[in-house]
């Protein structure tokens, strides 16, 4: 081979080698902060955090111990007020129309997903209601709400008086990045872990564990095993 023509084609490989070594290094390693919120929003589990090396187990231990809260606090601290809204028909619904246990879930009709969402909540249904819960479903919007039509559940509408009533969970209700979620209300409040992708299995399965539990968390029966309800569906 030509001395000079074998001279450039290492300069090439180099060259390249070093390219490949600067994008590696551009990747962008996410803040703890911005790991801490895909957490909460469901996007992000602590163990891939872990394994992507965007955390160290001493991180771990720390935000499992930081969100370590009480049952009967987190109860107190989900506890949904009183609301008026009105169902797609125009009736009104209050919260005297939740039952004891709920899968209360959001939904935005104009994003690609609501269909979707919409339609496992509906294939749910009867699993949900044979376990001893039920499904109430919310859209956050005044149009496109077509898409809801014929749910053998109650469809509401998202206003003021409902935002007011549920409190600080209304910021991931309303988050823009996140269009359709849901949550177990369980004897006024919510309980679980916001979900923003169902499973039908998953949430009739999920249905009568809370139904089961339900008595021992702002109830009459004792409360045996409360915390280990409280976790995320799917």
């Amino acid at each position: 081979m030509d001395p000079m023509k074998k001279h450039q084609i290492t300069a090439f490989v180099l060259s390249l080698a070093l390219i490949l070594s600067l994008a590696a290094c551009g990747e962008k390693k996410p803040s703890l902060d911005e790991v801490e919120q895909a957490i909460e929003a469901g996007t992000l589990t602590l163990d891939d955090a872990l394994g992507k090396g965007y955390v160290t187990q001493d991180w771990v231990d720390a935000y499992i111990e930081a969100n370590s809260v009480p049952a009967g606090d987190k109860v107190e601290a989900n506890k949904v007020g009183d609301f008026s809204t009105a169902t797609l028909s125009g009736e009104e619904f209050t919260k005297a129309d939740l039952g004891n246990v709920v899968f209360f879930a959001f939904a935005d009709p104009a994003d690609e997903n609501a269909p979707a969402f919409f339609q496992t909540l509906v294939d749910a249904y009867e699993g949900v209601k044979g376990n001893g819960a039920d499904i109430v479903l919310c859209t956050k919007s005044g149009e496109g709400n077509e898409v809801f039509a014929d749910a053998p559940f109650p469809v509401i509408l998202w206003n003021d008086s409902l935002k007011e009533a549920v409190g600080h969970n209304s910021g991931m209700i309303e988050d823009e990045e996140i269009h359709n979620t849901a949550s177990w209300y369980v004897n006024g409040s919510f309980l679980s872990s916001w979900s923003i992708v169902i499973d039908r299995d998953d949430l009739v399965e999920s249905a009568a564990a809370f139904a089961g539990m339900a008595g021992g968390i702002g109830g009459d029966a004792p409360a045996g095993g409360e915390a280990a309800g409280m976790v995320p569906m799917g």
